[in-house]
């Protein structure tokens, strides 16, 4: 009887184990479709068997086992950094090119065809009194195209200091959640399913947002490292960053120990939005370290035009009346030529110096100086037009470039999950080919628990019979 006991017993080990391999399965056809997770297989073990030893083998349970594959992760991570600074930059990029017109229809080229206009139409007439206030208002049109560019682009600075502080504590929600799933790992739920789900959904929106390396710690645990080498979570322990706010012309990206770690941001979101904040925008509108493109073009027209007019007469005397500056502009702020461009507030119509005075004097030679401004090589070696158009030329190149990258990076992405999908991801049809063979196994368990009930029964009665 020993031995048919062990059967049974052998026999209802093995119905109890292909119930959980069963289970198993069920649990990943239900999450299919859940972001992050992939294939659980409980693994079986056979049971020694030497009947001499009262061993009569069977199976065992040896425990879940997960397929995800770090490396696979880690190459979907690296993507999704590439994907994450190319979107943001592209956006950026696009926020600003809007602010400048390569069509000449607005804004500064406008304005500046208009001013040529003026000046041309005065050299004509330099004595006609609608000629040179039509020069005062598009001097005035220049001026307040100059500004509301200016104003524009500092907006999308300060915007963009904002989205850098968001995403900051979008990192710093992120790496509190890794955090707090690296407690319950150590808490004992390193086989969960569920718990290392929400681990790697959490990492890998992170490397979207900052670049981050991963390593996975005795215990279990993920080690996260801002840019491989300042800790961003460390077991259950979180280490914040925050941005510095004023004393430096650029945003300073900071560990949770005050240290500058701006330069380990150089990809994701932050790394896209600190390239843009600290370098691009900087060479256009200027900073405390540099002019910027933009306030160089209005500060070289508004010597150039000044120094023309200076140079010439109102009127030849006697006496002699000089001629005064058309603009004005902080002069003590070489980034801040285009926001405070104005009129100067000493011009009039009357006051306009036409004459050239020679020898011999023009009685329109300053204005037909002002009006071949239009052609004239004044500032590196190319026409203001010129100079604004390659501007805004490069701007668009980067946002085409940006662009491109962001629709490459993204089909990179896309090859890094499916790859990750083949190799870890849950397959319905092997999901269902496994189950119908484990359905098969816990059957004939069954059935050989069925005969060996009916067996013992059979051979009980016919004992009762004997005596």
């Amino acid at each position: 009887m020993g031995s048919i006991s062990a059967a049974l017993n052998t026999a209802g080990s093995a119905l109890d184990v292909i119930g959980q391999a069963m289970g198993v399965i069920q649990n990943n056809v239900a999450n299919a479709s859940t972001p992050g997770y992939v294939t659980q297989t409980l693994e079986l073990s056979a049971s020694p068997f030497d009947a001499s030893q009262n061993l009569w083998g069977g199976v065992t349970s040896a425990g879940v086992q997960s397929s995800r594959d770090v490396y696979a992760e880690q190459a979907v991570w690296t993507a999704n950094q590439q994907v994450g600074q190319s979107t943001q930059e592209a956006s950026s990029l696009n926020s600003l090119q809007s602010s400048f017109d390569v069509s000449g229809t607005s804004g500064i080229p406008a304005a500046l065809s208009s001013l040529y206009a003026a000046f041309s139409a005065w050299s004509a007439n330099p004595t006609d009194t609608a000629s040179r206030q039509q020069v005062l208002t598009a001097a005035t049109t220049l001026s307040q195209s100059f500004n509301q560019t200016a104003s524009n682009i500092s907006q999308l600075s300060s915007q963009t200091d904002q989205q850098i502080s968001g995403t900051v504590s979008q990192i710093n929600s992120l790496t509190s959640q890794i955090a707090s799933i690296n407690g319950e790992i150590q808490n004992g739920d390193r086989q969960d399913a569920g718990v290392q789900t929400q681990l790697y959904n959490a990492l890998e929106q992170l490397s979207n947002l900052a670049p981050i390396s991963v390593q996975t710690a005795s215990d279990g645990t993920a080690t996260v490292l801002l840019g491989g080498q300042s800790p961003l979570v460390l077991g259950s322990e979180q280490h914040q960053l925050s941005v510095a706010s004023g004393g430096t012309p650029d945003a300073q990206l900071l560990n949770d120990q005050g240290q500058d770690v701006t330069y380990l941001a150089s990809q994701g979101q932050l790394g896209g939005l600190l390239n843009f904040r600290n370098q691009t925008i900087p060479s256009v509108i200027g900073d405390s370290q540099q002019q910027g493109s933009l306030n160089q073009l209005a500060q070289s027209i508004a010597d150039t035009v000044n120094n023309t007019l200076t140079a010439g007469q109102v009127s030849a005397g006697p006496p002699v009346v000089s001629g005064i500056p058309l603009f004005s502009y902080s002069a003590s702020s070489p980034a801040g030529v285009a926001s405070s461009l104005s009129l100067s507030s000493s011009i009039s119509a009357s006051t306009l110096a036409a004459i050239a005075p020679g020898p011999p004097s023009v009685a329109n030679g300053t204005a037909s100086a002002l009006a071949d401004l239009s052609t004239s090589n004044e500032i590196n070696n190319v026409t203001y037009t010129g100079f604004y158009s390659g501007v805004a030329a490069d701007i668009g190149q980067q946002q085409s470039n940006a662009a491109a990258n962001q629709t490459t990076q993204s089909q990179l992405l896309a090859q890094a999950q499916n790859l990750r999908d083949q190799v870890s991801g849950v397959s319905l049809n092997q999901q269902a080919t496994l189950l119908m063979q484990y359905q098969e196994s816990y059957q004939a368990a069954a059935q050989l628990i069925s005969v060996i009930t009916t067996t013992t029964q059979d051979l009980l009665t016919t004992m009762q019979g004997i005596h």
